[in-house]
């Protein structure tokens, strides 16, 4: 494991990582100019872009420690005319700086960000939150998260950019501007995408990003990455679910409607298809940067499927940020529309580490079919998705053994028929109806179902039936797989195996 890590580690992480503890003992003063209110923003900030996200993450979860002390409440309470300065002053009050995850810098980070957001808004409340927003600006300056990279740099640079501005402060703002400078061309790739391959977070990045489009030159990244934003769309406006991240996760921007044909993004690695009624979503690239599998999940080739705007296979998302056997199985290949050929494509090490990464690769994208191939230490495999008058054909070949899947229209239900048999070989979906399966029609037995306790079951011939909405928490009519993405508990998602 730690030769692994040595290997793909950026020198930049591991100096930042062996300074972290001595850099998280500083509380400096920070900036001392009068604080302005950014009117250049009162439009974005009043958009639904800052609208309350709705997550709910677990009490006693590290993710909902870090959201106590994001400044949401001061910020919507300016937003809707509530008493934000009652809610600053009591957050001060409770909170004065220690080490402690209020004081980390990626809470500070987004604090300082709300907190002049909320100044902006409702100019009356700056002298509640200045000294505040100043202590956090001087604490995110100090402790840059390098050892993270990513997104949270990012989101760090955007704080530092916005004190800057706000409280007239040169090398504040110019700290902010380098990073964006060092960390832009690398991170936003060159189709748009954002190098950490999740849909969800490349809104996250793209709204941090225009918040200081009024003050830094990010217009190429920005435009490039609303082009990928819109393409990456469902048909219900929310982005499709790769990789970590939930719909409680990507804000409301505004973005063009993606528009049919065939979208290939080659080096973020997905395709987006629409034509005639269907939407066609492919994973068919790197899973993450080596040096950063903090939000990665073991799905190449994994497909998501609309048919006449509503969700039939979905991606499970992702309930929790712990470390331990959940989260270990919402990023493994088990959870996801994919081929599991010998176990899953990557090992999880913890909550946000990873061993090997596979190698995934686009072969060919056009209307009708899309196909690619990932490679790991258990073999290679290739799929091929045909989009056929009336069906959705899966083609899967591993050891020169091809399996066929086909997704019909069968009235209000999906049949998913499996035509031959492979060893080793296991299919994982997640269905967004009520849906049957039909086993081999050449077979005794239908194949063995696998259900959320681990424990198999050899269906009947004819095949298994696969549970309901109802029975996976997966529902088409009210889109709420929302309930799987927005951190709240679910079944796992149900895996047809053909017996070896």
């Amino acid at each position: 494991m730690w030769l692994h890590a040595l290997r793909v580690v950026r020198l930049r992480q591991a100096a930042a990582r062996a300074t972290r503890p001595w850099r998280r003992r500083r509380f400096p003063a920070g900036p001392r100019g009068a604080f302005r209110p950014l009117a250049e923003n009162e439009a974005l900030w009043r958009s639904p872009a800052f609208a309350p996200s709705g997550s709910s993450p677990d009490a006693a979860s590290r993710l909902a420690a870090f959201e106590r002390h994001y400044g949401n409440d001061v910020l919507e309470a300016a937003r809707s005319g509530g008493d934000a300065a009652r809610l600053a002053a009591a957050w001060t009050a409770e909170h004065p700086p220690r080490s402690g995850d209020a004081w980390h810098p990626y809470p500070s980070s987004t604090r300082a960000a709300h907190w002049i957001a909320a100044a902006t808004l409702d100019p009356s409340l700056a002298p509640a939150v200045a000294e505040g927003v100043r202590r956090a600006l001087a604490r995110v300056d100090a402790n840059v998260e390098d050892d993270v990279l990513g997104n949270h740099v990012i989101r760090n640079a955007v704080a530092l950019v916005l004190g800057g501005v706000a409280f007239d402060d040169g090398p504040l703002r110019r700290r902010g501007e380098a990073l964006l400078t060092r960390e832009l061309p690398e991170q936003v790739l060159p189709d748009g995408g954002h190098y950490e391959r999740s849909p969800a977070y490349h809104r996250l990045v793209l709204r941090d990003l225009l918040t200081v489009r009024p003050y830094v030159d990010v217009e190429d990244a920005v435009a490039r990455m609303l082009g990928f934003a819109a393409a990456s769309s469902r048909p219900d406006g929310a982005p499709w679910l790769f990789n970590d991240g939930g719909l409680d996760v990507a804000p409301a921007l505004e973005l063009d409607a993606p528009r049919d044909g065939v979208r290939v993004f080659p080096e973020t690695g997905y395709v987006f298809v629409r034509r005639g009624g269907r939407a066609l979503a492919f994973d068919s690239g790197p899973v993450s940067p080596p040096f950063l599998p903090a939000h990665a999940h073991a799905d190449g080739l994994s497909f998501q499927l609309w048919l006449n705007g509503e969700p039939v296979i979905v991606d499970p998302g992702m309930p929790t940020y712990e470390a331990g056997e959940e989260r270990d199985f919402f990023r493994s290949t088990q959870a996801h529309s994919t081929v599991a050929v010998g176990g899953s494509q990557f090992e999880p090490w913890s909550a946000f580490r990873a061993g090997p990464l596979p190698r995934v690769e686009l072969i060919d994208a056009r209307e009708e079919s899309v196909s690619g191939r990932v490679v790991t230490s258990h073999g290679e495999h290739r799929r091929t998705i045909r989009l056929e008058e009336d069906a959705v054909v899966v083609e899967d070949l591993r050891d020169a053994v091809l399996v066929v899947g086909v997704l019909e229209d069968v009235g209000a239900q999906v049949l998913v028929v499996v035509r031959q048999r492979l060893a080793d070989y296991r299919i994982n979906v997640t269905l967004a109806e009520a849906s049957a399966v039909s086993g081999p029609d050449h077979a005794e037995t239908g194949p063995d179902v696998v259900g959320a306790n681990g424990a198999r079951h050899t269906a009947p011939p004819g095949g298994p039936r696969l549970p309901s909405a109802a029975t996976t928490g997966v529902s088409a009519s009210d889109g709420s797989e929302r309930g799987i993405s927005a951190h709240s508990g679910m079944r796992r998602p149900r895996s047809i195996r053909a017996p070896c």
